[in-house]
């Protein structure tokens, strides 16, 4: 019986990693280009740099890194870009998508720690006097192995 039990223990495929719940503050200093198309629509670029302050979640606060462009509109803002987080053998990419009806972030690919990362979520994005901002990033995130 203690064969059998072990062998259907082995045929049970090992659980992954779950999920846990993610959220961090992002605090930047920005750098903005504009190139008006007309009176009410253009392209825009960004570069954020700052601090990920995370609050609940697997992943260390970090140095964060931003480049994103797109299009503003009647509708609103639409465009996308990257965000480096951390430096040195520890780091993580994560792409961020704005549309007129929301942000959303995915992360695309890690190194060191958090090689093998996966996770998604929103972001919502204020900005505040001078060349500032902050994103509130909400979701889930796996860390693997």
């Amino acid at each position: 019986m203690k064969k059998l039990i072990a062998f259907v223990l082995a045929l049970v495929p090992m659980a992954a990693s779950a999920a846990e719940k993610f959220e961090a503050t992002n605090t930047y200093v920005t750098e903005t280009q504009l190139w008006p198309i007309d009176e009410s629509s253009g392209y825009w670029m960004v570069k954020f740099q700052g601090v990920s302050q995370v609050t609940e979640g697997p992943i260390e606060s970090m140095a964060v890194e931003c480049h994103g462009a797109g299009f503003w509109g009647s509708k609103g803002l639409a465009g996308n870009g990257i965000c480096m987080h951390g430096d040195g053998e520890d780091t993580f990419i994560l792409r961020f998508d704005t549309e007129p009806n929301g942000n959303t972030w995915q992360i695309l690919s890690g190194s060191g720690r958090y090689q093998d990362l996966s996770g998604a979520g929103t972001a919502i994005t204020e900005a505040l006097p001078g060349n500032r901002r902050i994103t509130k990033l909400v979701g889930d995130v796996t860390l693997g192995d």
